[in-house]
């Protein structure tokens, strides 16, 4: 009887060890699941900033102490039209087809865009040629205070809204 008991103990122990290593050796595996997405744009026209991640964020325009000015906000863009040329205009709040900032002492600082050395206002106007928007390249978005005249106290705000299209041959 001592026999049969001890087999069946030592088999219930055998059972017990591979159940746990099974369970240990389940407890040991990990999954995860990576969510992706992707943007292709389209082959035919394309303006986005080279580095995407200041474009949804508010930017700040420094003071210069020495003259009193706001030094120039500048960041590149990357471009491509097989569609032809590239047009841009400002939208939004503007002041005689000018950007601005406004202050909270009740003043306003009128702004000149510069999209590639062109200046934008309310009209639309071309701002990169066909030959160079088929081939690609870069362009400097230039935001500075329109005049040098000196800055009354107070904070600043307001925003540069501008729309880029094709112009189909």
């Amino acid at each position: 009887m001592k026999k049969k008991t001890f087999k069946n103990t030592l088999a219930v122990a055998l059972l017990s060890c591979a159940a746990l290593g099974a369970s240990v050796a389940h407890a040991a595996s990990q999954s995860y699941t990576i969510n992706l997405t992707a943007t292709v744009p389209a082959h035919t026209f394309q303006v986005d900033p080279a580095d995407s991640g200041w474009i949804t964020q508010t930017q700040t325009m420094e003071f210069d102490a020495t003259s009193r000015t706001l030094k120039p906000f500048e960041k590149q863009f990357k471009y491509k039209s097989t569609a032809g040329a590239i047009q841009a205009k400002l939208t939004g709040s503007l002041a005689m087809g000018q950007a601005m900032i406004t202050g909270s002492n009740g003043f306003v600082i009128p702004l000149t865009v510069k999209f590639n050395n062109t200046d934008l206002t309310n009209t639309t106007t071309t701002v990169v040629t066909a030959a160079a928007a088929k081939t690609g390249g870069t362009a400097t978005l230039h935001i500075a205070p329109a005049s040098s005249t000196e800055l009354t106290e107070g904070t600043y705000t307001g925003s540069v809204a501008m729309i880029f299209e094709p112009v189909v041959d």
